[in-house]
């Protein structure tokens, strides 16, 4: 471990304690729980961190129509901030979903200072992403649902580790082999919620499930996380001699 990373808690091995000494959040099992079972995991994970997620998701919200309202206008400067604004609100966002997982506090302006020093990678890291998408539905579209899943976590790993923004790509690629349907699983559910939006008494709910559900990636991280170095460990620890 590098002497400025902060240690890290999977989920899976255990999480803070409380006042009573019941565990403050629920552990993920060692299996995805599902699409609709994730729900109860991300909830936990945002009534950690509840503020500072409502905030930034509001903020990524008014940034992304803004993108929508400039985008139809000759300047190309204007979107373009706002774009990168964007960027940096959502890896605030991921740093502080992250966090809620593992049962940590952390403020917005936390979130923001470490999101600072991750921004440029980011913005590289998606640039090679968007490519990545362009070209595999170039390719008759069939690889982008293969594609997708694969790097849906690297904005994760490159917000969370010290990692660049080639390993962050790679690191999700490896991450997900064999996990393809669990992020697609993820974009359903929030389809489903989008859809409450089509009956007006259902924009409540629906502004209230996204949110709530909004850290089900981050579970899906640190569960894969989790079982990667798990997996290293075992692999470079010599077997005991008797």
């Amino acid at each position: 471990m590098r002497p400025d990373e902060e240690p890290q808690q999977p989920l899976t091995q255990g999480t803070p304690a409380g006042p009573t000494g019941e565990p403050v959040l629920e552990r993920v099992p060692g299996q995805w729980p599902g699409m609709f079972g994730v729900y109860k995991y991300s909830k936990q994970a945002v009534k950690v961190n509840l503020g500072p997620i409502v905030l930034f998701v509001i903020l990524a919200a008014l940034l992304g129509g803004a993108s929508d309202v400039f985008s139809s206008r000759k300047d190309v400067v204007t979107p373009l901030v706002v774009v990168l604004l964007g960027l940096l609100i959502n890896a605030a966002l991921y740093i502080t979903q992250i966090a809620g997982v593992r049962g940590q506090k952390i403020s917005a302006v936390d979130a923001v200072s470490k999101a600072f020093t991750k921004w440029p990678r980011l913005i590289l890291l998606t640039i090679l992403v968007t490519i990545s998408y362009a070209v595999s539905l170039l390719l008759l579209i069939v690889p982008f649902f293969f594609v997708m899943p694969r790097l849906s976590l690297a904005n994760y790993f490159l917000v969370d580790q010290h990692m660049g923004v080639l390993k962050a790509y790679k690191a999700s690629w490896r991450a997900t082999k064999g996990y393809t349907v669990e992020p697609w699983s993820i974009y359903a559910v929030n389809v489903l919620i989008a859809l409450l939006v089509l009956t007006i008494i259902g924009i409540p709910f629906a502004i209230y499930f996204y949110i709530m559900y909004s850290a089900a990636f981050a579970v899906l991280y640190e569960l894969l996380r989790g079982r990667a170095e798990t997996q290293a460990e075992a692999v470079t620890t010599p077997p005991a001699t008797e």
